[in-house]
């Protein structure tokens, strides 16, 4: 069966056009390293990677959450401990009182006493870069009056969580507490056992500050009891960092999964994309050779067929 000559025209145009259109998204996607930027590249995958960049959006949500987790539970942990060290000397300074001793030694005793309480109103009463009190609840008030020295009932023991993950959230807040109708719990006060960090330290620097080596050694029970209290804000502090860092790990190692199946929906297979890019460039050459060639056969017998004169 004889071919028409303008039939392998046609079949050869369009099969350069064919290699054209390949090389043409072959050298796209090799240029741009995506080969799936649109529905109709790949419907499959273009909506799979839609749910997964939603997926990776929603986790950078909870890397923010995280963060900002991460400030508030080291900033309580550290006041915390730094709280616990100041009563814990404070602890020291009364049990090494004794009867023996004159009531000026009590009374330099009652100055370190009295230097250490004002630290420790410092840091309860610290504020954020915001401006907001650390743990003064959700009014937003300093825990301790400076100019009194007591609490500040305006303060309440209001707390925050944050959520880290899906269902999970850590306490990011913590409150100082106080006495009062009605009392508000916290590090400082706790109204179940009757403990009062603040009372304590006053009561004990009173003391010193009297010479009174008898009510002193009294007050030792009071500054334990402080202590226990500010130790079990120590630990769950701690626990929440805790929380919030293996959070932080568990969103991180999801995010670079799903980044890594976002990648694999979408990106280029280069070392493929090159072998591909390559054998069209040659099949490309191999057909306008072949065209080349009919083209040439088809003026020779359009040549051949006419008459001269």
């Amino acid at each position: 069966m004889r071919i028409a000559t303008s039939t392998l025209s046609q079949f050869v145009l369009n099969g350069s056009q064919n290699s054209q259109q390949q090389l043409a998204q072959l050298e796209q996607d090799v240029s741009t390293g995506n080969d799936v930027t649109q529905a109709s590249d790949n419907p499959l995958a273009y909506d799979e990677a839609s749910q997964t960049q939603a997926t990776v959006a929603q986790l950078n949500g909870y890397s923010n959450a995280i963060s900002s987790a991460t400030t508030a539970t080291t900033a309580n942990n550290s006041a915390m401990t730094e709280i616990y060290k100041l009563v814990s000397q404070a602890s020291e300074n009364a049990t090494s009182v004794s009867s023996t001793m004159s009531t000026s030694q009590i009374k330099a005793v009652g100055t370190q006493a009295s230097s250490l309480l004002s630290q420790l109103t410092s840091i309860v009463n610290q504020q954020d870069s915001n401006g907001n009190y650390l743990f003064g609840g959700t009014n937003n008030q300093p825990p301790i009056d400076t100019s009194t020295g007591t609490y500040n009932t305006s303060a309440n023991g209001a707390t925050t969580s944050t959520e880290v993950s899906p269902g999970n959230s850590v306490q990011t807040s913590i409150a100082a507490g106080h006495p009062g109708t009605p009392p508000a719990d916290g590090f400082l006060y706790d109204s179940s056992t009757g403990v009062d960090v603040l009372a304590a330290l006053k009561q004990t620097v009173t003391d010193l500050n009297n010479g009174d080596a008898s009510a002193v050694q009294n007050d030792l029970p009071a500054l334990t009891n402080a202590l226990n209290l500010i130790s079990s804000y120590v630990g769950s502090t701690s626990a929440n960092m805790s929380a919030v860092s293996t959070a932080s790990t568990a969103n991180q190692s999801q995010i670079t999964s799903e980044d890594n199946h976002l990648n694999t929906l979408t990106q280029t297979n280069l070392p493929n994309a090159t072998v591909q890019l390559q054998q069209i460039q040659n099949q490309y050459e191999a057909t306008l050779e072949a065209g080349s060639r009919i083209l040439g056969l088809s003026i020779l017998n359009y040549l051949g067929s006419t008459t001269t004169g």
